[in-house]
């Protein structure tokens, strides 16, 4: 399961530790993801160190079974694609500094084809939704599978046996 931490560079869900706690004590495995909101690399590692600090809240990055999640999924700013993939780059460089744990990207269909090479080493998770379905993939680049890498539903319980 993953639940929302952060929002910006201020934001905290005022749920989130207790969320975190609650699924833990249920045992179930747990991941965190912080909505971006950055339109500079500067803003985007602050948005980093604010989303980091929120895992000391929980007992730090060991805590959590699932890696850190950037959730980044549209431009209400209107940024260039350029700029679109330095905000991200920014983030997952310095939260990945900062916790040692490389983060999954997580985006919409759509949004994702703004993201150009320079982010193809992470691993990329795509939400599709629709009025009659909601589906979500996750490609995990490296992480082989029964028949190659895997890219298929989201089911972070039964991957987690798999993300050695």
């Amino acid at each position: 399961m993953f639940i929302k931490a952060t929002e910006g560079q201020t934001y905290t869900d005022p749920n989130f530790t207790a969320n975190v706690k609650g699924a833990l004590s249920a045992w179930v495995m747990v991941g965190m993801y912080h909505f971006l909101r950055a339109t500079s690399a500067a803003a985007a590692r602050a948005e980093a160190v604010h989303y980091a600090k929120s895992l000391e809240e929980i007992g730090g990055e060991k805590a959590l079974q699932l890696p850190p999640v950037m959730d980044y999924e549209n431009n209400p700013n209107g940024i260039s694609k350029r700029q679109i993939n330095i905000v991200a780059k920014a983030f997952l460089t310095e939260l990945e500094r900062l916790t040692g744990v490389k983060p999954i990207i997580y985006t919409g269909n759509s949004f994702a084809s703004n993201f150009d090479s320079g982010l193809s080493g992470y691993d990329l998770w795509i939400a599709r939704h629709s009025l009659t379905q909601r589906f979500q993939m996750i490609s995990l680049h490296g992480r082989p599978g029964p028949y190659g890498n895997i890219a298929m539903q989201a089911r972070f319980q039964a991957l987690r046996a798999m993300w050695v």
